[in-house]
């Protein structure tokens, strides 16, 4: 049988995306080179692996299969050569899934715990949205990820901490002046609003939908920093979690946090079911 780990490694990342446009560029490959390698695949095994129509793309009942198999292949793989290389004379090295709203806080004291444990250890760091930072270790490119709990159950996810929300508005807003606020001081205010693909719009919605909100976004943006700019500007107030609600604000912002409810965003450690614990992966658990 003449099936490639490269071509597992395509078939895992297209099975997980369910999408061949957006494995295609997780992988950094083109559309039609990941359909070539998928239909090769199914050649050499005489199977269909994906059913495909107009709309969607769903996976067999042999896909499925070959999904969970191919997944552990490249895993097993990725981790024997990495070690092997570590044995070798070459730096091991860990890649870090991070949510852009908490690498501020956690990364330079993670980023320090493990230069002191594995002094020769490369670090790579993948900031990115909680969707993608959970699609990097389901794929096998990070070790391990720092995020709000997966919805499936193929991960191992431990708790690290939460951070509160906090209101964001200019010095010299009407609100600025009260202490802690709660969800139903954004009534009547403009409001800049992260994309709902984030873990951030997820909270503030469920805070609004408990209070009895009902507030339409004035403005969306994809990163927080463009959000601090509209505040800034006077266009309208935000909602962001601790840790980046005071990291972003230089002194000379206009823009100042205020604490609104205490809802809390819980955040920890997704990592694959098999960790291998000889590798510096082990080092996040002590970031806690």
């Amino acid at each position: 049988m003449n099936i490639t780990v490269r071509q597992l490694e395509v078939f895992a990342c297209a099975a997980r995306a369910l999408s061949f446009t957006e494995a295609a560029a997780t992988l950094g490959i083109s559309q039609p080179a990941l359909s070539e390698s998928i239909r090769r695949i199914e050649t050499e095994l005489g199977l269909r692996l994906f059913d495909r129509t107009t709309r969607r793309l769903s996976l067999t009942d042999d896909g499925r299969a070959l999904a969970g198999v191919a997944e552990e292949v490249v895993r097993d793989v990725r981790n024997g050569i990495q070690d092997i290389a570590s044995r070798g004379g070459r730096r091991p090295r860990v890649c870090v899934a991070l949510l852009p709203s908490i690498a501020a806080s956690l990364l330079p004291p993670a980023a320090d715990d493990l230069r002191r444990t594995f002094p020769d250890a490369e670090l790579m760091v993948c900031d990115v949205l909680h969707e993608r930072a959970v699609g990097l270790v389901e794929d096998g490119i990070a070790d391990l990820a720092v995020t709000m709990r997966p919805a499936g159950e193929g991960l191992l996810y431990e708790p690290l901490g939460a951070d509160r929300m906090h209101l964001v508005m200019r010095r010299d807003h009407a609100l600025a002046g009260r202490g802690a606020l709660p969800w139903q001081a954004l009534s009547g205010h403009p409001f800049v609003a992260l994309a709902r693909t984030t873990s951030v719009r997820r909270l503030v919605d469920a805070g609004l939908a408990a209070a009895d909100i009902a507030l339409t976004a004035r403005y969306e943006v994809e990163q927080i920093p463009s959000a601090v700019a509209l505040v800034a500007a006077g266009l309208g107030v935000s909602a962001l979690p601790k840790p980046r609600a005071r990291a972003d604000f230089p002194r000379q912002s206009p823009a100042v946090p205020r604490r609104p409810d205490p809802r809390r965003r819980p955040a920890g450690g997704v990592s694959c079911r098999a960790p291998i614990d000889r590798t510096p992966r082990a080092s996040y658990h002590r970031v806690k």
